[in-house]
């Protein structure tokens, strides 16, 4: 892909939350359609990508989580509208495991689950999970170093690698 001139940039944050080798993930609605995801959006004034991530797991799924490592870094070009969202997805812990996800109805979350992702059928989970966990997931139980994923869009839908 070539780079664009964005004419807007903006920041977000994500969360990978483990229990018992399941991932805590929010099915939401969005204009794309309705996916799974991890709990996750975008950053605000004078929040760090860290307190963003905790912040997204409290609205979307009812939890408190402490941010542990860091993941991956992610850039989404957004090619019809010029604009490009830096962020990154963080492993974080439950403060308080005995608490069980609900979903935050108000925020567009129709669904929060503890699941194996790969459990879900193509085109389930959101474009920008399924990129993490694509690389996250098989090496999760490794300490290896964070990597970097790209997403390209368009006007007519998500462009390949």
């Amino acid at each position: 892909m070539s780079p664009i001139a964005p004419t807007r940039t903006t920041a977000g944050a994500a969360v990978l939350v483990l229990r018992s080798d399941r991932l805590l993930m929010i099915r939401q609605e969005r204009r794309t359609g309705v996916r799974w995801e991890v709990p996750g959006g975008g950053q605000e004034a004078g929040e760090t990508l860290e307190a963003a991530a905790v912040r997204e797991a409290r609205e979307e799924a009812g939890v408190e989580v402490a941010v542990d490592r860091l993941i991956s870094t992610y850039a989404s070009y957004r090619l019809h509208t010029g604009t490009v969202v830096l962020g990154a997805f963080y492993l974080g812990t439950l403060v308080n495991p005995d608490v069980e996800p609900v979903p935050q109805l108000d925020d567009g979350i129709v669904e929060v689950r503890w699941m194996d992702p790969r459990s879900l059928g193509e085109g389930e989970l959101g474009p920008l999970t399924e990129r993490v966990l694509d690389r996250w997931w098989p090496v999760r139980h490794q300490a290896d170093a964070p990597f970097h994923v790209e997403l390209w869009r368009s006007r007519s839908g998500y462009l390949p690698d």
